[in-house]
């Protein structure tokens, strides 16, 4: 317990008490944030992005959601597996704009998608889901738009680091201005008591330390069942 604690120290801004930062909305801050996204490397990025891509496997063929898409990451990367489609979605716009035209982008939010049931082989939401309040009605969407036997792959903040405060937050680049945005905890037993409730089996799970004693990242995949179970 004393070295997780010693841990969650290297996280705060001020010697070890927590600075609290102005809190937007995701939408304001994805808008402001644009610009700068990723200019600069963080743990997270640094053990997320890795993953993200071992999980992946040959995507030929398969049409591909990237809910969350940000500046299009994802989607790239699912082209060069070799999916025959990657749709992004995001509600920022700004983000939308910067994420080029390798694959469509729409400007949507993830609680109400804008597409037909069973669309998808593959719904992939990387570092979105902790900025949505209602994670059920959202993952009950999202198994909506999978055809049967597709899957789900989440990467998001562990509940510890969220729960230790650890905020999703940035500089603005005309400001200078630090935010962090809006984040809420899901504990792992949410996600699998969904699943259950949809009719989805747990196919991966995975928690990714910084620094060897720190839980940062995790990764759920998770498979929409063939037939019989429950429905959503």
């Amino acid at each position: 317990m004393t070295k997780i604690r010693r841990a969650a120290r290297r996280f705060s801004t001020n010697g070890g008490r927590k600075v609290d930062l102005p809190q937007l909305a995701a939408r304001d801050g994805y808008n402001r944030w644009a610009g700068s996204y990723g200019d600069v490397p963080t743990p997270v990025q640094a053990l997320e992005g890795p993953a993200l891509e071992k999980s992946l496997a040959d995507l030929s063929g398969k049409y591909i959601l990237d809910l969350g898409c940000g500046r299009g990451r994802v989607s790239r990367l699912a082209l060069r597996k070799g999916a025959r489609l990657a749709v992004g979605l995001d509600l920022s716009d700004n983000m939308i704009r910067l994420a080029g035209n390798a694959a469509p982008k729409i400007i949507g939010n993830a609680g109400v998608l804008p597409f037909r049931r069973q669309t998808f082989d593959l719904v992939v939401c990387a570092l979105i889901l902790g900025h949505i309040r209602d994670l059920e009605s959202t993952l009950r969407e999202i198994h909506q738009t999978l055809r049967p036997g597709g899957e789900l792959l989440i990467t998001d903040f562990h509940p510890f680091a969220t729960l230790r405060g650890w905020d999703r937050s940035f500089v603005e680049r005309d400001s200078g201005k630090a935010y962090a945005i809006e984040q809420y905890c899901h504990l792992f037993s949410d996600y699998f008591r969904i699943f259950k409730a949809v009719g989805m089996v747990l196919m991966e799970f995975e928690e990714f330390l910084y620094r060897q004693d720190f839980p940062l990242i995790f990764l759920l995949k998770a498979r929409k069942q063939t037939s019989g179970g429950a429905q959503s």
